[in-house]
């Protein structure tokens, strides 16, 4: 329903007024939550002679969590100009041989608040599906290098919780 109620906003965005759009669209991506991960894990073979058996895996998986905690935005023709404010958690979880997590107290886990805001545009025309663009993240919280895989997937996590909305 709530898909339906955001396509019909975006047709209708160009003849509405400004705050009630924007409003509209904020109701809808505000307290939204999003997720993303990543195995970066790889197999780790031991040669016995003429084959290789593999003998565990080695690497980190990634996890972030978001919810959106807070949206603004203003109307620019028929795209919506749209900032969120986000918070949440990432985790980075060590694997070592035989393919076992490697324990915090061995510095296998990383744990991290994430929070920021994050820009995009969403453009909608009559009878078309809107087409969201996306922007960037700033002012991130804990790590402020951009690059910091805590605010990569951190942002990854929030353009999916903008994206479940369409």
């Amino acid at each position: 329903m709530n898909k339906i109620a955001l396509f019909a906003l975006l047709l209708s965005a160009s003849t509405a007024s400004q705050a009630g759009s924007v409003e509209d669209l904020s109701a809808v991506l505000n307290g939204r939550i999003g997720s993303s991960s990543e195995d970066r894990r790889h197999d780790v073979n031991q040669d016995i002679g003429i084959t290789k058996i593999r003998i565990g895996c080695k690497g980190d998986t990634l996890e972030s969590n978001v919810q959106i905690t807070g949206v603004s935005g203003k109307l620019e023709g028929d795209t919506a100009v749209m900032s969120v404010t986000y918070s949440g958690s990432y985790t980075r979880q060590g694997w070592d041989i035989p393919c076992q997590k490697i324990s915090s107290n061995l510095g296998g886990v990383e744990n991290r608040n994430v929070s920021g805001t994050y820009q995009f545009r969403v453009t909608g025309k009559a009878f078309q599906k809107p087409t969201i663009t996306w922007g960037s993240g700033s002012g991130f919280g804990e790590v402020a290098d951009a690059g910091h895989d805590s605010n990569v997937f951190a942002v990854r996590a929030v353009q999916n919780a903008i994206a479940s909305a369409f």
